[in-house]
C-alpha cells in the first residue's frame, strides 16, 4: 500500500503530521486519506465564512466556526494553525475586536493555505489525491444526521 508522507518528510514536517490520524485509525490508510479528503473541504469553507463575518464586522461570531475547525486542524498535526485557531476562538468568544482578530486570521489563512499546498503536494507526488466529489459524499455521509425519526 503507498504510504503518505511520513512526518518527517520535508514539506509536511513543517505544516501538518499524520501520525495521530494513523495511530486513530490503527494503519486504515483509507480512512486516513477519507479524513484527509474530508478536510480539504470543510475546513477551508470555515475559514471563507470566519473571513465573510470578519469583513461584516461580525468578529464577536467568529468562534462557533473556528471550535469546529480546531478538531480538524488539531488530528491534522498542524500546531501552528491550531494555535491560531485557539487564539481566534478565545478572542472572539471574549467580544475581542477586529485590531486583534482581523491579524489572527489574516496568519490562520496563510497558515492553511500553506498546510494545503504542502498536503496536497505530498498527495499528488505519491498519487493520492481523490476527487472532489468523493470528499463532497463523504463529508455529508460522515456529518451526524439531523433528521428526526418518526415512530410507526
Amino acid at each position: 500500500m503507498v504510504g503518505i508522507a511520513p512526518a518527517g518528510s520535508n514539506m509536511s514536517a513543517k505544516h501538518y503530521n499524520l501520525d495521530y490520524l494513523k495511530q486513530v485509525f490503527q494503519g486504515n490508510e483509507a480512512m486516513v486519506l477519507r479524513i484527509l479528503d474530508i478536510f480539504e473541504v470543510e475546513v477551508p469553507r470555515y475559514f471563507a465564512a470566519m473571513a465573510r463575518l470578519g469583513q461584516e464586522g461580525q468578529w464577536s461570531d467568529l468562534h462557533p466556526l473556528a471550535h469546529k475547525a480546531k478538531s480538524s486542524v488539531g488530528m491534522l498535526g498542524m500546531q501552528p494553525l491550531l494555535e491560531d485557531v485557539l487564539a481566534i476562538e478565545q478572542a472572539s468568544r471574549s467580544g475581542g475586536s477586529a485590531d486583534i482578530l482581523a491579524p489572527l486570521l489574516e496568519q490562520a489563512s496563510r497558515r492553511l493555505d500553506a498546510a494545503l499546498d504542502a498536503l496536497r503536494a505530498d498527495r499528488e507526488r505519491q498519487g493520492l489525491h481523490q476527487p472532489r466529489a468523493s470528499a463532497e459524499t463523504d463529508s455529508a455521509r460522515l456529518r451526524p444526521s439531523r433528521r428526526l425519526h418518526r415512530r410507526a
